[in-house]
């Protein structure tokens, strides 16, 4: 983790400006940065040698904006470094085939969900240059590993996102996906709540679809396909198409390996015939009233989860609150500046999740539904 340790630190007045570096405010052990690309937090806390000063974790910025904190910091507490060591590490770019929650979706063609190896990810890539391919994974090393490939291939019509891919659909707009593939995915016969394919994801799949587009579902679990085929048959203006053992276009390490054990593999072609209308969601973070009453206890709904885990004191009418968001499977960690008006520290991400999430939180502290 890239800190610093400094010999001193003094009382400063909030905000407080050095260079091209705002010192915002100092909740407690936190105190909130802004410059001009970023907008952060960092620690300083007392150590036996000195001051520990270190980026927050939620809020982790580019290494460079880090630097530029950290010297600034040094400069106004008129202090000396005794330990760094951030200056040797090189700035690594974030990606530009690597996106995020945040990033706008509207050029997505196709989308496959659980790529893996990426064998068939690329495999899309290269037979539809001319369409722009989403990979969706939760798996981080699968995802490192197919970054390197695309830029090995020279690809530059795939994207990755490492997220829940009910949610990332709901972020995309009606009508504007050809294909989405879900091949292989866990069977989680033990757990089917944590099936990827579920009514939820069909019902944004056949928004998301274009008239006379499919998303295909491949498997070698008979458990699966017939789970899958059951909730496919209660939907109407759909065409179903199921194959058995039939040869495909591009196969996967695993899919070699249960060949060669001559186990079964089962695909569900589901094609779209509706035209969906477009989604009109206005989401609006904002608060109206100060949070009061804080309750520290988690609360888990159907959708999503609030969990209020600590407060940081900046005077007697402002605090920092640290909570927990969002989509149960994948909540967003968050900071509230909580004052007559407040606000959140860095905007949580557009999707239906966070945003029931910051309704009920309003409704629980006093909000504007209260």
């Amino acid at each position: 983790m890239p800190h610093i340790v400094i010999d001193k630190v003094k009382k400063l007045d909030f905000p407080q400006k050095s260079g091209e570096v705002e010192f915002m405010f100092q909740a407690e052990e936190l105190i909130g940065v802004k410059t001009k690309n970023a907008k952060f937090l960092i620690k300083v806390q007392k150590r036996d040698n000195g001051y520990l000063v270190k980026y927050d974790k939620i809020t982790r910025p580019l290494t460079s904006e880090l630097k530029k904190a950290y010297e600034e910091f040094v400069k106004l507490n008129e202090a000396n470094v005794l330990f760094e060591n951030i200056q040797g590490i090189k700035e690594k770019l974030p990606n530009k085939n690597l996106l995020d929650i945040t990033s706008d979706l509207s050029d997505i063609d196709i989308v496959e969900v659980g790529f893996g190896s990426g064998r068939h990810l690329i495999h899309l890539a290269i037979e539809n240059p001319d369409k722009t391919i989403l990979g969706i994974e939760i798996h981080k090393p699968s995802i490192e590993q197919v970054l390197k490939r695309i830029e090995h291939e020279g690809l530059t019509n795939v994207r990755i996102l490492n997220h829940d891919a009910r949610i990332i659909l709901s972020k995309i707009d009606s009508n504007q996906l050809s294909e989405i593939y879900v091949h292989f995915p866990v069977p989680w016969d033990k757990k089917p709540h944590r099936r990827v394919m579920n009514k939820d994801f069909i019902n944004e799949c056949i928004r998301t679809l274009k008239k006379d587009g499919f998303l295909h579902l491949r498997t070698d679990s008979i458990k699966y396909f017939n789970y899958s085929l059951n909730l496919f048959l209660d939907y109407d203006e759909i065409d179903i198409r199921i194959k058995k053992n039939r040869p495909y276009k591009v196969s996967s390490k695993y899919e070699d390996r249960w060949k060669r054990q001559n186990k079964d593999i089962f695909d569900i072609y589901m094609y779209n015939f509706t035209h969906s209308p477009q989604k009109k969601e206005n989401f609006d973070f904002s608060f109206e009233k100060r949070l009061k009453n804080l309750d520290f206890k988690p609360k888990i709904y159907n959708n999503f989860v609030i969990h209020i885990e600590k407060v940081f004191k900046i005077d007697d009418e402002k605090e920092l609150i640290r909570a927990t968001i969002g989509n149960f499977n994948r909540p967003e960690h968050i900071y509230i500046l909580n004052k007559e008006k407040p606000e959140y520290f860095k905007m949580p991400a557009p999707i239906k999740e966070n945003y029931e999430a910051h309704l009920e939180l309003k409704r629980l502290f006093n909000g504007d539904n209260s």
